[in-house]
């Protein structure tokens, strides 16, 4: 191509040819190559990048004939600004967009990763022309990559992230689908209503919190905001969604980033993969890891679970040559909060990162700096790199076609492939692959408060108007709530978990007193037994579970709210020795020390911070209707557990991502102007300059 590119009549000839084929992939190798363009080619293919909509991409404007300087100015935002401050250029399919929204079009949109649907969201935003805006994001990380983007409005927007928030008159809700519902009781209008990763609405994604979403999006959609949702890889949509949100489905390939594949074959038959020839596998794999890291380029590679993750990352670190050991800021932090010896510190320092879904956010968004500055090498990541922040990757690389034990389908392995290569940095991402890829199948998208299929969560059936119940499903809706008190179906509704269990659990309490009469207590620091006996509940009843695991979350719940995090590890570190001295198990002390602190991030996660809170607030509710007398509050200890111990008038910060290591150390705080507080008297608190950093980046 560089050859190519140098030689005049071979460079005017290949322009004639792109024009002629309307060769998207050939234009952007040449955009990548655009120093070896020859001088008096230039004006032609710049011609060629403005006819064909990359404006975002038009490097030499001088040569450009009146008319396409005008679509080039035409293209551009009155209200975004690039890296050097002028106005930021739309490519041809988003200015489409843009355009149809200011028409007050609903849409659905989906395109590629790579398209920039993002700056759509900014565009509307930076407009400061609607008074409230919800968008909703799945995750909070996601949440946070939003508010920093979009804080620079602040001086328009209250931008609430958090339930706590007061509400004022112009609001910007970044929130995940469960927060939407708590806060949508105080907002009374709705003027743009925005869904990031909209396929999550469906029920076959298989997502836990599928019926938050299609609950909050009804409830949302009720107050007729305009709309605009955002999916990758979407082929169709249900007919009837379309008609009744009266949305325009604008499906687009379209991409400034070229993509190139490569399958790498075994030596065995037909070039498969199978148990038998691994060490082959993995010596594929580390020798490619070594090939890309020499060129420079920051690979990340796809693997099924945190445990293939460590084991891979482990592995490839004993065969590098020459390991230059690196030190971050991060260190510091892991010594004092986790362990000196813990896994992640060695792969760090070889440039090697872990992107797992159960790291305290702080540890992957420090590595995805790490790695987008050039510091890291190679992310070994899980399906946690499909809904994380943007990373900026020349390379991916898909080791394993699985996510857990099941196969990932066809638009997982097209998510997973959009992150290879990053627009105005990487125009060519390369995607290798080791085993035969799904099947290619057209993604049509279900949406479950819709179609109402007879597999329809009770809770969203309970949560639509009756004039939105189809008639099959009205039989359904009349047996949930036959024999259910008006006042209790009220209760269970808001409360947005299966109706059956909540109905098995009140006529279990309806029926025990002295049980119900166990749950009475509204203290902020319960004992083990009450703890124990109250998950014993929500473990056999509401989960329908047998067994005693009830006491072993009762007994982390424990730990966890009363010491700091270290403690809490070196506890679970000396449980394991014990355990496993017991049953006669053989382990190396990293390997103990790894997996407690596995163990417990991924407690924290999924069960302190979500699970056990969740359920927790269900039994609430069915104790104190039941209860005339006495009531429970388990508010207090369900702050402790969700907020990590951390005071509630700050524990807004834990949603910016700042450790709560370090939140814990901010004392004395006035209860007005506490984040102003903080800012001008950052200096005096006892903070690591690791957590100080990371706190000076979130205010």
């Amino acid at each position: 191509m560089k050859d190519i590119l140098q030689n005049f009549d071979e460079s005017f000839n290949l322009a004639s040819k792109i024009s002629q084929d309307q060769d998207k992939e050939q234009l952007i190798s040449v955009i990548e190559n655009w120093k070896y363009v020859h001088e008096n080619v230039r004006p032609v293919f710049s011609d060629l990048i403005e006819s064909f909509g990359f404006y975002p991409y038009l490097k030499e404007k001088e040569s450009l004939g009146t008319a396409a300087l005008i679509r080039n100015e035409y293209h551009k935002s009155e209200y975004l600004k690039n890296d050097s401050n002028g106005n930021l250029t739309f490519h041809f399919e988003q200015k489409q967009l843009e355009e149809k929204i200011s028409n007050k079009q609903n849409l659905l949109v989906s395109a590629p990763t790579s398209f920039g649907k993002s700056l759509l969201i900014e565009e509307f935003v930076a407009r400061k022309a609607h008074n409230n805006i919800i968008i909703i994001q799945p995750t909070l990380a996601l949440i946070d990559e939003t508010r920093r983007k979009l804080k620079k409005y602040d001086d328009f927007y209250n931008i609430i992230v958090n339930t706590k928030q007061e509400v004022k008159e112009n609001n910007l809700f970044i929130l995940t689908s469960e927060r939407v519902l708590d806060i949508l009781p105080v907002i009374n209008t709705v003027d743009l209503f925005i869904v990031d990763e909209f396929y999550k609405i469906s029920n076959k994604k298989k997502d836990e919190r599928v019926s938050h979403l299609n609950i909050a999006f009804y409830k949302v959609m009720l107050k007729s905001p305009q709309l605009l949702l955002l999916t990758p890889n979407i082929d169709d949509i249900n007919q009837e969604f379309i008609g009744k949100y009266h949305l325009e489905f604008f499906k687009t390939d379209y991409s400034l980033v070229n993509q190139k594949s490569e399958k790498i074959d075994s030596s065995a038959k037909k070039g498969a993969w199978s148990k038998n020839n691994e060490p082959e596998k993995r010596q594929q794999l580390f020798e490619l890891l070594n090939e890309l890291t020499d060129k420079s380029e920051p690979t990340i590679v796809y693997v099924k679970s945190p445990s293939q993750a460590e084991e891979l990352a482990k592995e490839y670190i004993e065969c590098l040559d020459n390991l230059e050991e690196k030190k971050f800021p991060i260190f510091e932090w892991i010594d004092e909060n986790i362990s000196e010896k813990w896994q992640l510190k060695k792969y760090l320092r070889a440039r090697i990162g872990l992107h797992n879904g159960q790291y305290p956010r702080h540890i992957v968004n420090s590595q995805l700096e790490y790695f987008n500055n050039g510091d890291l090498n190679v992310i070994f990541a899980t399906t946690s790199l499909i809904e994380g922040v943007n990373t900026i990757a020349k390379n991916i690389v898909i080791y394993d076609m699985h996510k857990g034990n099941p196969k990932i389908t066809y638009f997982d392995f097209n998510n997973i492939k959009g992150r290879a290569g990053r627009m105005m940095k990487y125009y060519t991402g390369n995607i290798y692959y080791f085993d035969e890829p799904p099947e290619k199948i057209d993604e049509t998208l279900d949406i479950p408060i819709v179609e109402q299929n007879k597999d329809l969560q009770s809770e969203i059936l309970v949560n639509l108007e009756t004039k939105d119940i189809k008639e099959e499903r009205k039989s359904d809706y009349q047996k949930l709530i036959e024999n259910l008190p008006n006042d209790l179906l009220e209760i269970f509704k808001a409360n947005y978990f299966s109706v059956e269990k909540q109905t098995k659990l009140y006529l279990h309490l309806k029926d025990n007193p002295t049980v119900l009469d166990d749950l009475l207590w509204s203290t902020t620091t319960p004992t083990y037994d009450i703890l124990s006996n109250t998950l014993g509940i929500i473990n056999n009843i509401l989960d329908e579970n047998n067994g005693t695991y009830h006491n072993a979350l009762a007994y982390k719940c424990i730990s966890v709210s009363h010491n700091s995090l270290k403690e809490v590890i070196v506890k679970e570190i000396e449980s394991k020795k014990e355990y496993l001295a017991k049953e006669g198990k053989d382990k190396t002390e990293e390997e103990i020390i790894n997996l407690s602190v596995s163990e417990i991030l991924s407690f924290i996660k999924n069960k302190a911070k979500y699970e056990i809170p969740k359920k927790l607030s269900v039994l609430e509710s069915i104790v104190n209707y039941l209860s005339s007398d006495k009531k429970a509050d388990y508010s207090s200890f369900i702050a402790i557990l969700e907020n990590e111990g951390v005071d509630e008038k700050i524990s807004i910060l834990l949603d910016y991502g700042v450790p709560s290591s370090a939140l814990k150390k901010l004392r004395n705080l006035p209860n007005d102007n506490t984040l102003d507080h903080i800012k001008r008297n950052l200096q005096q608190f006892n903070l690591s300059e690791y957590e100080k950093t990371i706190l000076e980046k979130a205010l």
